[in-house]
């Protein structure tokens, strides 16, 4: 319990020297392969606590990932937050449905600003597809966002670019090499990026 009060402290003390949450760039297939849980749920209510944290209730409509301790987290429908943004608290609209991926502490759901939380009805076509099936399928594959290039035959580098992002999905192919998989959002999405780039 001391240690969880030390380490909560120099985390404050941290995070108001710098007054910001910073968090690295990812791609949401790592974000689902890293998350302890991946869920689709309405929130219903925000319950501010006393403490460093607040609780969302959410009634939780899909459940793409879940650990058994993930599971046993999430029966409750209560997903605790930092309650400050400069301690990368989020902040979710009640009657808002989110796709949201998360950590389990002390059988806690948490979530925070370096996970990946969106509206539901902001995620394409592709990233949905993603969630339910495809991202778990290339788990043994590394995504980097923040690369241009790479020699790993495990990895597909995003390059900071936002098709990638919003439409890639990095599997295996035959010969055991990671690639983003073909679809034809993606190569609409590159083409006109390619196109723009062109005319300007």
């Amino acid at each position: 319990m001391l240690t969880r009060v030390l380490t909560l402290a120099v985390l404050v003390v941290s995070c108001t020297l710098t007054d910001a949450c910073t968090c690295s760039l990812e791609h949401p297939q790592a974000h689902f392969c890293n998350s302890d849980f991946v869920i689709v749920g309405r929130v219903q209510k925000l319950f501010r606590g006393n403490d460093f944290y607040d609780a969302y209730k959410v009634k939780i409509r899909n459940v793409f990932k879940a650990t058994p301790k993930a599971t046993l987290a999430l029966k409750s429908g209560r997903i605790l937050t930092p309650s400050q943004e400069s301690l990368c608290g989020i902040t979710l609209q009640p009657r808002e449905t989110y796709v949201i991926t998360g950590r389990v502490m002390h059988l806690q759901a948490h979530v925070h600003l370096c996970g990946y939380i969106n509206k539901w009805r902001e995620v394409t076509p592709r990233q949905r597809k993603g969630f339910r099936l495809l991202y778990k399928q290339g788990c043994t594959c590394k995504v980097h966002m923040n690369r241009r290039s790479t020699k790993s035959p495990n990895t597909c580098v995003a390059g900071y670019d936002e098709c990638y992002e919003r439409h890639g999905v990095c599997l295996h192919d035959r010969s055991r090499r990671c690639r983003w998989t073909r679809a034809p959002a993606l190569t609409r999405c590159l083409q006109k990026q390619h196109l723009n780039g062109t005319m300007t």
